[in-house]
């Protein structure tokens, strides 16, 4: 059962999934936020806490990560052919499925009447961005992460923070460490007679 500090964390975590954030507004210090979210998201208390919260989000508002890749593949593999109308008709928004309607960013259609009295009506679409919901699809899919290495690797985590996180990050390693120098500092003069 996690902390009540870390159930808050857990809490305002979902809220945008930005760690350091939530462990800013969970009570936090905003110095040490960012390696106290890093820590925070690998306990196992925390990372459980996560799982049945997101799954419960997930249940209550029936959306799933099926659902999300699914829509950001209906964008990313939209094709503006589909678009085009048949020979002697305009765009006939009637006829497109929801696969197509959900890639559709904008519509604007204008009408107007010549002086003989024929409507006349042009239809513009604009789709949504299929570059970056083909980088969606790729992150999610772990097709590519950025050039750095996988996200949760050390050295990843490392490169993302700021100098002093890293400074924060070392102080908590070395006052950590502290309980093992007394049998470090025995192995040194051991090695050192025997040398």
């Amino acid at each position: 059962m996690p902390t009540p500090k870390q159930t808050r964390f857990v809490e305002e975590y979902l809220v945008d999934l930005n760690g350091k954030q939530a462990a800013i507004r969970a009570g936090y210090s905003p110095k040490t936020a960012e390696v106290q979210a890093s820590r925070l998201l690998r306990n196992a208390k925390v990372e459980k806490a996560l799982e049945a919260a997101m799954l419960a989000r997930s249940k209550r508002t029936e959306v799933s990560a099926d659902h999300v890749v699914n829509e950001f593949a209906r964008i990313a593999f939209a094709n503006m052919r589909d678009y085009w109308p048949r020979p002697g008709e305009t765009i006939d928004l009637h006829r497109l499925d929801q696969d197509r309607t959900a890639a559709v960013e904008e519509i604007v259609i204008h009408e107007s009447v010549d002086p003989s009295g024929v409507l006349h009506r042009h239809i513009r679409l604009k789709l949504r961005d299929k570059q970056r919901a083909l980088d969606s699809l790729a992150r999610h899919l772990g097709i590519f992460t950025d050039g750095v290495g996988h996200k949760s690797s050390i050295e990843a985590r490392v490169s993302a923070m700021s100098p002093e996180e890293r400074v924060a990050c070392a102080e908590q390693l070395l006052e950590s460490a502290q309980k093992y120098l007394p049998q470090y500092e025995e192995w040194e003069r051991k090695r050192s007679r025997e040398g």
